[in-house]
């Protein structure tokens, strides 16, 4: 049969985007208080960034909604990238021929994140 040759998947980096506003706009959205902010949420549909109360007075009963009868809120946090680990540098045959030669100053053997298994 044919060796198992693993695909190499590329490696993704991720990069914060830069993005600038007007700066009445920014200063608008930086002295805003968090109720300003939960109506504007609000308006827009987000109702996930606002508190069940925020949203009933801004949206009304009148729906059928109470404050009562869903989750409170939720918040995005930002995400912080994963970065893959650097390849360990355990030499399988040579350990695995310790292993077999029954080495007494072979206490732990460390498998993890080795690229050629």
């Amino acid at each position: 049969g044919k060796i198992f040759i693993p695909k190499q998947k590329p490696v993704q980096s991720y990069t914060e985007e830069k993005f600038s506003l007007d700066p009445e706009l920014e200063e608008a959205l930086t002295s805003a208080t968090d109720t300003e902010l939960g109506d504007l949420a609000a308006i827009l549909g987000m109702s996930n960034l606002i508190t069940n109360n925020q949203f009933c007075d801004v949206v009304g009963s009148s729906n059928g909604i109470d404050k009562d009868s869903f989750s409170n809120i939720v918040k995005g946090e930002k995400m912080l990238p994963v970065f893959d680990e650097p390849p360990n540098p355990t030499n399988v045959e040579e350990t695995l021929q310790r292993i077999k030669d029954n080495d007494s100053r072979l206490v732990e053997i460390n498998l993890n994140n080795i690229k050629v298994i």
